[in-house]
């Protein structure tokens, strides 16, 4: 294409390259954020489903290796191990857990108790300092005075094992402290039975690796599943395991994919729409510059055409807009020819609501108006060919009329039946108005041009009518003939005062002796003004010979001669009937315009309601995350306690019935019944204190959990709160080597408020520090304080010595679905709910202190009674 065709294109149709343009980066950026939305849609599916997956292991290590605890209570509670009891109780553990291959008991690091004993004879009395690799594995053990878990390993009766090595201190008399090492416990599991129990076998579309991990999130090597799944930013949990810590990795099968752009309904209506609007505006400007051209052959013509010309640009000018405003909509039929369904574009371009539509024929609509061939489309339509551009006409609500143009293609199965139509629709009222309008305006240029001649020639267009001094008619032109109808003859000689109405007459004769400060009446009305000035020009109606009325502008001037003497008067009517009715539309179109100004903001009104519903929504689902989290916590947090009495209620159990026998046989002595009281009273110590253990936990989840859900008002103190939710939080912090410390002493007195918003506040903060405070840090310190300020207010400051926020991060922070961790665990709504709490429930004030490596530091003024809540919170 040579540049000059390129300077022509250019030329004129820059607003049509612009809409080209924006059409395009609309487009690009409504595909994008689709796949970006997607994306995350995804990894949330993918991070939910690796959540309980990590929650089913846990649980299938807790069962599996949990008779180790049992043992070491056992041989800490009677200093030993008699085979007998080791029997009863791995019996009946491997029962209840078969991927349990073998449970052995070493004193003195030599396997004395082994289960089961067939197959593994060779293990019976091994000393495991004669076998390198295992010597290694309990020396391990023994040093962190914890559980050690090894695997995947590979077993000597088969297959791959995970085995847990627990080595078992004995208590040294009157002190709590472990002293003595009396050997280690193991407990070998077949590892694909294992995995199965967790439910790792059913990856449910996902592609899943679990890896070792360390203390700093570092990835070790593979225990199972697929290696390629490292390298594909998989999503990730960590979950603790009884002596090993392990990471779950998972993709969704095949991996992560995004849809195609022109799959996406969306993409595709964007690029239908801007390519419509672009050609729309194209054709505009084609147009436009053809009445450009058109126009400038119209300039040295004489005011009214000018005036013509202008108008006729107006009215280009209003059908250009309409054509802006206009959009398709989408249509579909059934194999009767009932519709099924309209897109939403429909009901604003036609005023029809499309509840009125489905179901209903094309033709069968009651406000169609008459005059289209509707047979010929129907015996289109029975032979099932495609149509384009019919046009048909529909009356409005309001008695208007809607032109509509449709354009529709058949539509068969893949067995080749008819199953319906399928097409466009496109309100073609404005480009209809707009052609009439045209046409209008090309006539008034035709009349404007014969006016033009006709002036050159006999100036008949406008009334020329010219007195004498006297007011006598002496000129009565052709175009005052054909405006009012008299002929000349009959008017010379005549008062000029017979065209007006008597009424205007009066009305202006009272005005201009007001103005003038003299009496004026009859002609002169008419030309006193003329007398002093040269000239007036005045809006007058005049009547017809057959009674009717028109409005005209009248000029009338003063004739004198070469002399100065005044001569007479000429008056130059314009018929300006056309120019009130322009004015009188233009005035409807205003109306019309603010009306859908006021329907507009309507809608916007209601579309930030529902993002308001949506967002009050996504809080009530965070506080609900918030409180199963807890849940989660107490429950592992029981399960120790609960476990610890279980192993010594069953052991008390068997001493007892030791002691009853020997006492029915008449065998019992002395000694023994010490031993068994003893024993008892030991017993019951570790009972007492687990089961306690446990009713405290129970005791503050019940109350912070109440507290949270229902915002009871009660009195309460501080310190109580904060312990509470330290409780609940302690087994979070617990697995970290982050330390929480408080300073409330000096707050005795009660707080009337609400204790469940302030613990949620507590919990959303412990919770906000662990995953974002002290990443990457191997210590840090969270600190919980407060203080009076007056006599009713009271200070708390929760402060970290963390890695702390960038001055942008800080001014966003309270920010609802702002965060840092968005794919990562991270909702945004933490710190939005605290401070919706503080500000709103609590009735108290924030501040936030921050800077990057310099830890945060929250600074709450709450007043000690908080203010009444609302019924709408």
């Amino acid at each position: 294409m040579s540049a000059t065709l390129w300077a022509r294109l250019g030329h004129g149709y820059g607003a049509a390259w612009l809409t080209a343009l924006l059409s395009l980066l609309i487009c690009t950026g409504l595909i994008q954020l689709q796949q970006y939305y997607q994306a995350d849609q995804e990894r949330q599916r993918v991070e939910t489903r690796l959540g309980q997956l990590r929650s089913q292991l846990e649980g299938a290590a807790q069962a599996t290796f949990s008779p180790t605890l049992g043992l070491e209570a056992m041989i800490q509670l009677d200093g030993d191990l008699s085979e007998e009891r080791f029997q009863a109780l791995t019996t009946r553990v491997v029962r209840m857990v078969p991927h349990i291959r073998s449970i052995v008991a070493a004193p003195n690091d030599i396997a004395r108790h082994v289960y089961p004993l067939a197959g593994n004879e060779r293990v019976q009395g091994l000393d495991y300092r004669s076998i390198p690799q295992q010597w290694q594995q309990v020396q391990a053990a023994r040093k962190r005075g914890a559980p050690l878990l090894v695997g995947p390993v590979n077993l000597v009766q088969g297959g791959q094992g995970l085995i847990q090595r627990t080595p078992v201190f004995l208590r040294q008399d009157g002190e709590e402290r472990l002293g003595h090492y009396w050997g280690v416990v193991s407990v070998v599991a077949d590892l694909p039975r294992f995995l199965a129990a967790a439910g790792l076998n059913d990856s449910s579309g996902l592609d899943i690796a679990v890896v070792e991990s360390s203390a700093s999130g570092t990835i070790g090597r593979l225990i199972t599943g697929q290696a390629a799944v490292l390298s594909l930013q998989p999503a990730r949990q960590l979950t603790q395991l009884p002596g090993a810590q392990w990471m779950l990795l998972a993709v969704p099968a095949g991996g992560w994919e995004a849809e195609p752009p022109w799959q996406n309904p969306q993409a595709l209506a964007a690029i239908f729409a801007g390519v419509v609007i672009t050609t729309l505006v194209f054709m505009l400007n084609r147009q436009s510059r053809a009445l450009q051209k058109r126009n400038e052959t119209l300039s040295n013509e004489i005011a009214q055409g000018r005036q013509a010309r202008e108008q006729l640009e107006e009215s280009q000018a209003r059908f250009r807009s309409l054509a802006a405003l206009a959009s398709d909509w989408v249509w579909e039929q059934d194999e009767e020819l009932r519709f099924t369904y309209v897109s939403r574009a429909a009901e604003e371009a036609t005023e029809v609501n499309t509840n009125n539509v489905l179901g209903f024929r094309r033709w069968e609509s009651p406000s169609l108006v008459p005059g289209v061939d509707w047979d010929a489309h129907m015996a289109a339509l029975s032979r099932c060919e495609a149509f384009r551009d019919f046009e048909y006409a529909q009356y409005t609500a309001d008695g208007s009329l809607r032109h509509v143009s449709v354009s529709g293609v058949p539509i068969f199965d893949a067995d080749g039946r008819f199953r319906g139509y399928r097409g466009t629709g496109r309100n073609i009222t404005p480009a209809k108005q707009a052609e009439a309008a045209l046409r209008e305006s090309q006539a008034a240029l035709v009349l404007a041009r014969d006016r033009l001649q006709a002036v050159l020639d006999a100036a008949i267009e406008v009334a020329i009518i010219a007195t004498d001094m006297q007011g006598r008619v002496i000129l009565f032109n052709r175009g005052a003939e054909r405006m009012l109808g008299y002929q000349e003859e009959f008017m010379l000689g005549k008062s000029p005062a017979m065209l007006h109405l008597p009424s205007e007459v009066s009305a202006r004769a009272r005005e201009l002796s007001a103005q003038l400060g003299q009496t004026i009446e009859g002609f002169e009305t008419f030309v006193a003004l003329p007398r002093r000035d040269g000239t007036e020009s005045h809006d007058w109606t005049y009547l017809r010979q057959d009674g009717s009325t028109v409005q005209v502008s009248l000029n009338v001037s003063m004739v004198c001669g070469r002399n100065g003497v005044p001569l007479g008067f000429l008056g130059i009517a314009r018929d300006i009937s056309a120019q009130r009715r322009a004015e009188a539309e233009l005035r409807t179109l205003n109306a019309e315009l603010e009306s859908r100004v006021q329907s507009r903001t309507a809608e916007l009104s209601e579309a930030l309601s529902h993002l308001r519903q949506a967002q009050d929504e996504l809080l009530r689902s965070e506080k609900m995350a918030a409180l199963g989290s807890l849940v989660a916590g107490v429950a592992h947090e029981l399960n120790t306690p609960l476990g610890n009495c279980l192993t010594t209620a069953s052991t008390l159990d068997e001493r007892t019935r030791e002691t009853q026998r020997a006492f029915a046989a008449n065998t019992l002595r002395r000694s023994s019944l010490e031993a068994y009281l003893h024993d008892a009273a030991t017993a019951a110590e570790l009972l007492l204190r687990g089961l306690g253990t446990a009713n405290e936990l129970v005791t503050h989840f019940k109350q912070l959990s109440v507290d949270q859900t229902s915002a009871q008002r009660r009195n309460f103190r501080l310190s109580a709160v904060v312990g509470d939710v330290l409780s609940i939080m302690k087994a979070r912090w617990k697995a970290t080597p982050y330390r929480i410390e408080t300073a409330l002493a000096l707050l005795d007195d009660d707080i009337d408020s609400y204790p469940g918003p302030l613990g949620q506040v507590l919990s959303n903060l412990l919770l906000n520090a662990l995953l974002h405070a002290f990443e990457g840090r191997e210590q840090g310190l969270l600190r919980i304080s407060a203080r009076e300020v007056g006599v009713d207010e009271i200070e708390l400051v929760v402060e970290d010595d963390g890695v702390g926020m960038s001055e942008e991060v800080r001014r966003r922070a309270f920010d609802p679905f702002f965060t840092t961790k968005m794919g990562r665990g991270g909702t945004g709504l933490g710190l939005n709910i605290v401070y919706n709490i503080i500000t709103g429930i609590l009735g108290g004030q924030v501040e936030l202190h921050s800077e990057a490596g310099h830890g945060c530091r929250f600074v709450f003024t709450l007043p000690r009674v908080a203010p009444e809540l609302r019924s709408a919170s």
